[in-house]
């Protein structure tokens, strides 16, 4: 009886040893799709979160795989300097009080931000050093000042200005003789998931031998561009119109297409996408890389001037500055 049973259990222990085995391969390929979706659905259950986005690598390659002039080379340099910050706070149930901030450093230069916060935008930027970044003269920066009512004055100084969001969607609606759209902030972050989640789980996602917490995905342009497409079509009906997008538009060849993704403790931690896998030719690397920022509470800023969305320059009177690339001798009143 003994030995009947030692082995029984013997052969049950080889089955299921050959079985492990058989199925190691795939056991380890679905492991890593497993933590990434883990930690994707715990980022966007979060109650707060954000992200810093940055230019990394080297600006000579960059500059070389655009093929520039050395003076348009200079706007890609300050890339490497410069970073953006968004982030946002649900504050409560639904989408209603939903907050959000943007902050930027623009060549080094900090204190560029704009505010969310129960339907008012709350914004501030270092004018001056910002001209004075981009080449203004002492006589182009003295003339952006002057008495032009309270926010503007305000805003110019560097402080912080606020403007009802209502009030600019209508002056938005006036000056271009359209409709401003009017997007479902929760359908279009559904959209977009939706979108990164069905490009993730049909990519192929190994991770890194020499870094448990890095993971690897590739997929194709082919798959990009189809899902592009489907997400057009799914916000169709909030941004209005927009081009449509054929079969005959994607890119040829189909090239691969690969991103770095790094989780740590079950949490996704940055993100990284290296720019000149799109430029033929390109050697070295340029990448977009987004690493996840610590959630905080947004709040209005203190003090803020009330800006009249009447004294923003209108599109007729800012076109010429445009068309002509400056924009520091149009009018601001």
């Amino acid at each position: 009886m003994r030995v009947t049973r030692f082995l029984a259990g013997a052969l049950a222990g080889v089955t299921t040893l050959t079985m492990i085995a058989g199925c190691a391969g795939q056991i380890q390929a679905l492991e890593p799709k497993l933590e990434l979706r883990d930690a994707a659905k715990q980022l966007g259950e979060a109650q707060r979160a954000g992200f810093t986005m940055t230019v990394t690598g080297s600006a000579d390659d960059l500059v070389a795989a655009a093929e520039l002039e050395s003076g348009d080379a200079g706007v890609l340099r300050r890339l490497f300097n410069s970073s953006v910050t968004v982030a946002y706070d649900k504050a409560g149930e639904g989408a209603e009080d939903d907050r959000a901030s943007i902050s930027a450093t623009v060549d080094g230069v900090t204190g560029t931000e704009v505010r969310y916060v129960d339907k008012t935008m709350f914004l501030r930027a270092p004018i001056g050093e910002l001209a004075a970044t981009f080449g203004a003269s002492a006589d182009e920066l003295a003339a952006m000042g002057g008495d032009q009512g309270p926010g503007l004055d305000a805003f110019f100084d560097g402080k912080w200005v606020s403007v009802d969001t209502a009030a600019l969607g209508q002056l938005a609606e006036a000056g271009a003789g359209v409709p401003a759209p009017d997007v479902e902030s929760e359908k279009a972050l559904s959209e977009f998931t939706a979108s990164a989640t069905n490009l993730l789980e049909g990519a192929d996602l190994v991770r890194d031998e020499n870094d448990d917490t890095h993971l690897v995905a590739t997929s194709t342009t082919a798959k990009a561009y189809g899902e592009l497409q489907r997400l057009v079509t799914a916000l169709a009906s909030e941004l209005g119109d927009l081009p449509s997008l054929s079969p005959s538009g994607a890119p040829s060849p189909d090239k691969p297409i690969v991103l770095d993704l790094w989780i740590v403790d079950g949490k996704l931690t940055a993100a990284e996408i290296d720019l000149l896998q799109f430029a033929d030719g390109a050697t070295g690397r340029v990448a977009l890389r987004l690493e996840m920022t610590t959630g905080a509470e947004i709040t209005a800023p203190e003090g803020a001037t009330k800006l009249d969305p009447e004294q923003l320059p209108g599109p007729a009177s800012t076109q010429p500055y445009l068309e002509s690339g400056s924009l520091l001798d149009a009018p601001t009143g």
